[in-house]
């Protein structure tokens, strides 16, 4: 199963990056859900406080969503947070979250902390970011900048094919060496947790 969460902000265009698949359950998170929903998308389920959405939008959401869950506004978890958890719940292959990256930094930082908890992956039209575990990566794609950072300490870090080649680098987690690569090629590394940002000007 493939579990695709629409979030804001609403940055992406679904028509050219949202593929049907054939096992995916869709989730919308506030006015990701308006957005998906919006799109002609059938979403299971909604999710969030709703408190960025009004009360026109939250009845259309409660309308055509299959079910909608909804939280007081304070509380310990973010709408994106809850959606996550959700979905990791159902112990699904991947996780596509649409959104989740824009002028809130604060937001977009803790997405990424998001990334450790499982096979996740956010992207709007201009970027795209993930978190490999130590192997072997053929990585393809279409941004102009390619960026990799240690979230743990990476041993013999390697990249072959890129603008800017490695070769058994141990990268740590303060270093931006590898910042604005280009191209695409293969990543390989033995130990420590890699993240991969993909994004355009």
């Amino acid at each position: 199963m493939i579990v695709k969460i629409f979030a804001s902000p609403t940055n992406y265009t679904l028509d050219t990056l949202y593929k049907k698949d054939a096992n995916e359950f869709l989730i919308g998170v506030e006015k990701g859900a308006v957005y998906a929903l919006e799109n002609g998308l059938n979403l299971s389920l909604a999710v969030g406080d709703f408190d960025s959405v009004s009360d026109e939008e939250k009845t259309y959401i409660e309308t055509h969503a299959e079910r909608t869950i909804g939280h007081p506004v304070k509380k310990d978890k973010t709408d994106s947070d809850l959606a996550i958890t959700m979905a990791l719940e159902m112990d699904p292959a991947l996780i596509i979250v649409y959104g989740g990256i824009g002028n809130r930094l604060d937001h977009t930082y803790g997405n990424i902390l998001f990334l450790k908890r499982g096979n996740i992956i956010f992207m709007n039209d201009h970027a795209k970011m993930f978190m490999v575990e130590p192997g072997t990566y053929g990585i393809v794609h279409d941004h102009d900048y390619i960026s990799f950072f240690a979230v743990e300490p990476v041993k013999n870090l390697t990249l072959k094919g890129f603008a800017f080649p490695l070769e058994d680098y141990n990268l740590n987690v303060n270093d931006p060496l590898c910042i604005s690569n280009q191209g695409s090629g293969i990543v390989s590394f033995t130990a420590g947790k890699l993240l991969v940002i993909q994004a355009s000007d």
